[in-house]
């Protein structure tokens, strides 16, 4: 198996000159991004995907200063619609960061995020927890968990009815009850990257959570909604490299069908966890560039996933029998060059058909890309 063809889709095109970008990262703030034109109509990012076997659509949360972030794309067309995110209720919601779930019920559950930082936390209302049927187009807001809070990334229980969400710039854990409609805190985290939730197969949710007094550790904690408790459990994933804790937090995870729970890492570190202990197993890092990206179990079992970043980045393949690793090639678009700068995400379309979406450029806007695997 090895790529065979691979294409970049953008969305949105502008070139960002070096200048502009090193004076707002060292000194700009949230409303200088957002009254900058090229940066608010054209920076753009997708960072999160989801597939809809019903529709054989590609739904797509965006990073878009404009408040337009959240997307479609026909994979077999290549062409983008805008869902018109009801832009006029924040100018402070600016993405959808790892936050699309697909209900039993048909509707695509999701949250708003934003790129505002803490100057910014006493004015605006926060960010909600919606739902969008894809047949209708309807949006329905569910609620806003945290006021003033934004919400990172979001993953559904199907089995129970909950929502779970953790939250940014203030850093907390929350569930949401889909037949009671209502929200409540878990657990503050600290200061912990907030990219990934994860739920084992007896319905635990998982994250990190941040001793930083003396310890400066991001060790692990799995609520139980069973017992309706959180567990922080005192037990770190391996840092690679050794010494650097920041590494060894999750930056995406995966349950597999059979109910096997996997982790990758910021270090690029392809992790099994056996919750009983419980017990992190080491498989190795399937590239030598940090990051690993969009963990899914593939219509042909194998796991796939995006590893490396800074225009370095590489679709592979775990093969779960052998353990072993496929380096199925770097993402760079076949016709012209453009390579992909860092994965934020990754869904399969097809038996051999994938699409990554491409963020953080400080470049340009960023692409979507897609990927046909010789069969």
């Amino acid at each position: 198996m090895q790529v065979a063809t691979i294409s970049a889709h953008s969305l949105k095109r502008c070139e960002v000159p070096l200048e502009k970008w090193s004076r707002y990262t060292s000194q700009g703030s949230t409303d200088d991004w957002i009254r900058d034109d090229m940066f608010r109509e054209q920076w753009v990012s997708p960072t999160c995907l989801l597939y809809n076997p019903g529709d054989g659509m590609v739904y797509v949360g965006l990073t878009a200063l404009n408040g337009d972030i959240f997307y479609r794309f026909n994979p077999q067309s290549d062409n983008w619609e805008s869902l018109h995110y009801p832009t006029d209720r924040d100018r402070y919601a600016t993405k959808i960061h790892v936050s699309l779930q697909l209900g039993d019920d048909g509707w695509i559950y999701s949250a708003v995020a934003t790129l505002a930082d803490v100057d910014m936390w006493p004015r605006p209302p926060g960010g909600p927890l919606f739902r969008f049927d894809p047949k209708t187009g309807r949006y329905e807001f569910l609620c806003i968990p945290q006021p003033h809070d934004y919400i990172q990334t979001i993953i559904l229980d199907r089995r129970r009815g909950i929502l779970y969400g953790s939250t940014f710039p203030g850093r907390r854990l929350f569930r949401y009850d889909l037949a009671a409609g209502q929200a409540r805190e878990l657990a503050i985290l600290g200061c912990v990257l907030t990219e990934h939730l994860a739920l084992d197969a007896m319905g635990g949710l998982w994250h990190h959570y941040h001793l930083a007094q003396w310890a400066g550790r991001y060790p692990l904690l799995r609520y139980d909604p069973d017992l309706d408790e959180v567990k922080f459990l005192n037990f770190d994933l391996p840092d690679l490299p050794a010494g650097n804790r920041a590494e060894g937090q999750i930056d995406t995870a995966l349950t597999t069908r059979d109910g096997t729970l996997y982790f990758g890492t910021a270090a690029g570190a392809l992790l099994e966890l056996q919750p009983d202990g419980p017990e992190a197993i080491y498989l190795g890092k399937p590239y030598a560039a940090p990051r690993l990206k969009g963990l899914l179990e593939g219509l042909d079992g194998r796991i796939y996933g995006v590893a490396g970043a800074k225009y370095d980045t590489h679709l592979f393949a775990f093969e779960r029998n052998t353990r072993q690793f496929i380096d199925l090639g770097a993402i760079v678009d076949s016709r012209d060059g453009t390579r992909c700068w860092l994965a934020h995400d990754l869904c399969q379309v097809g038996p051999n058909v994938f699409c990554v979406a491409e963020c953080d450029n400080h470049e340009r806007a960023s692409y979507l890309f897609k990927i046909t695997l010789a069969s």
